[in-house]
């Protein structure tokens, strides 16, 4: 954990000029002390006049105490912000030891791809907010550094602002992953578990395809006044990658059955219970088939003028997701699409 905390308390002087990376110079004016937060605004935004009032004012409101800018009051946030810090670290810590939980019980699950899957994308999120907790120490001690000069206050009011907020994600994050490690362990338990998810996945992917069928009927009949696209090849094209994507969410779903299906036969779970599996992959075959004939009326419904502008793009699509199996990494997806869908906006 950081021990920020053991040196706010000190009196040492510095010359740096305070906040982190992302950070103001210290070129902002100095003897903000004693003036109310709303005339330290203006003084500050006197020598940057592009820095947003509000955001400014969040900022002096770190180093203010009854409207008023002061040393005491930024001594005061200091502290706050390093409880803060210090809570978001032991959220993490946790989740780490969350991961570590789950990674044992699933010692005891078949050996399978959607379990291994899932182990995997927790192992990278841990590893991704353990590196954000990490640089919140240093960021935080860049600010007491510079704590005791006037000449800096502003840089430190906005730089403890930065740390604060960071803090406050990163805990929220780090909760989020233990509350969903948590569940992962109730679903490697509970083959009933495990039915019941793969029914809501199906319920989204359900929900999905409602949404796709009024596109493409959208640009089958031109839709209402109120409903009709501006861009209707834009439209098109939007539908077409929403398409793909959910094409792959059916695979996914199609191969995390197929691996229910061998861990209910290690553990003689009966498939054909009433919301079973096998309800489910009749379900899944439906689902398919509304996909692809949403896929045909696509095609047809596309003029020759939206393929010319978009067709290049949309080949692009399924070159890059070509080699996409199950289980899909749903960030290289979402990263393809978004990329593409960006070039053919800066193209257009």
């Amino acid at each position: 954990m950081s021990d920020t905390t053991n040196d706010i308390d000190g009196t040492g002087a510095s010359d740096g000029t305070g906040g982190d990376a992302e950070g103001p110079s210290a070129e902002e004016p100095a003897e903000l002390d004693g003036l109310a937060v709303d005339e330290a605004v203006e003084r500050v935004r006197a020598r940057e006049p592009d820095r947003d009032p509000e955001t400014v004012r969040a900022a002096l409101g770190f180093v203010a105490e009854d409207g008023v800018v002061s040393r005491t009051a930024l001594r005061e946030s200091l502290k706050l912000t390093s409880k803060v810090l210090t809570t978001a670290e032991t959220r993490v810590e946790l989740a780490g030891i969350a991961l570590d939980d789950a990674r044992e019980a699933a010692e005891s699950a078949p050996d399978l791809p959607t379990v291994e899957a899932r182990l995997a994308d927790f192992a990278a999120e841990v590893a991704a907010v353990e590196d954000r907790a990490a640089d919140l120490g240093s960021d935080l001690q860049s600010v007491v550094d510079d704590r005791e000069d006037p000449a800096a206050r502003f840089a430190v009011a906005d730089g403890l602002r930065r740390v604060d907020e960071r803090a406050r994600e990163v805990q929220r994050t780090a909760d989020e992953i233990q509350f969903d490690l948590e569940a992962f362990e109730r679903w490697l338990d509970s083959h009933a578990v495990r039915v019941r998810e793969l029914g809501e996945d199906l319920d989204a992917l359900a929900a999905s395809l409602d949404d796709l069928a009024a596109a493409v009927e959208t640009l089958e009949t031109g839709g209402d006044a109120d409903a009709r696209p501006d861009d209707p090849a834009r439209a098109w094209f939007d539908a077409t990658l929403s398409h793909r994507a959910t094409g792959l969410t059916v695979a996914d779903l199609r191969a995390e059955l197929a691996d229910l299906r061998t861990w209910a036969d290690r553990e003689d779970a009966d498939p054909v219970d009433e919301g079973g599996l096998d309800d489910l992959a009749a379900r899944l075959d439906d689902l398919d088939g509304r996909h692809g004939a949403l896929g045909e009326r696509l095609d047809a419904a596309a003029e020759p003028e939206w393929t010319d502008r978009f067709g290049e793009a949309v080949a692009a699509v399924e070159s890059d997701l070509a080699d996409c199996a199950p289980p899909v990494d749903w960030a290289v997806v979402q990263s393809t699409i978004e990329e593409h869908r960006d070039d053919s906006t800066s193209d257009a």
